[in-house]
């Protein structure tokens, strides 16, 4: 994989809207600038119910009423779930989560107090097992939750889900160069599809996504690993899975 001047990812899968207090944009000014930003699809993942400031889970039932395209791009309407102990529980369950097209599972501090390194591993090995509409593991590199990477890559590859390189994780800090160059490095090894997200909780940042690209340029990751370089190739699967129609 060679870094270019084009759109790295048509895709955007991990995005925030002021339904979450610690956000900042609304859902027009997301989709505005996923369109300005050259993207042709993001997934609205506003915080499951368990965090402090996420919204009502009302929020989520009434999803329906969204255009499926909003400013030339295409919305999928998801969440962000909170993973809540080592067994894996999410914080949404049964058809609530059903009723979603898209879901990022995640360990954030007000739902989980961090363990040890199997501890977290096993986090999120039962919270996809326990779950099959999770979608993705959400920023898995945070060193805050420190996590087995071949464990994580070996089990997503198995479920066939993807596993996160968050940009807004390595940007601020919350993710460790170490950590992100083990992450795709384990990745690389399995066959693992890493979804490259921004995680973005400000419009302007939405699909931009510079260090993830060149951490995964210098790897010479495959293209055909990397689940959101193609906007439709996600819609297929999204389609798949859930057995519906997922279109532009």
């Amino acid at each position: 994989m060679k870094c270019s001047d084009t759109q790295f990812i048509e895709a955007d899968l991990h995005c925030h809207s002021l339904a979450c207090s610690h956000a900042y944009s609304t859902v027009n000014e997301l989709a505005a600038a996923a369109n300005k930003n050259g993207l042709k699809l993001f997934a609205l993942t506003d915080h499951a119910v368990a965090m402090p400031d996420a919204p009502h889970i009302w929020h989520f039932t009434n999803l329906c009423v969204l255009p499926r395209v909003i400013s030339g791009v295409t919305v999928l309407r998801g969440v962000e779930a909170d993973i809540m102990n080592f067994d894996g529980e999410l914080d949404m369950k049964g058809d609530d989560l059903k009723g979603l097209e898209w879901v990022v599972a995640s360990c954030h501090l007000p739902c989980i107090k961090p363990g040890n390194i199997d501890e977290n591993t096993n986090a999120y090995i039962n919270a996809v097992k326990n779950n099959p509409e999770i979608d993705v593991i959400g920023h898995c590199t945070a060193d805050r939750y420190e996590v087995d990477f071949d464990r994580i890559a070996r089990l997503c590859r198995e479920y066939d889900i993807a596993a996160e390189l968050n940009e807004a994780s390595i940007q601020f800090g919350r993710s460790p160069q170490k950590n992100c160059l083990d992450f795709i490095s384990a990745c690389k090894k399995y066959g693992t599809k890493i979804s490259v997200n921004t995680d973005c909780h400000y419009a302007d940042l939405i699909g931009r996504v510079p260090i993830a690209e060149q951490m995964l340029s210098a790897f010479d990751f495959p293209d055909e690993l990397i689940f959101n370089r193609n906007a439709e190739a996600v819609l297929e699967y999204v389609s798949k899975k859930r057995n519906i129609n997922v279109t532009a």
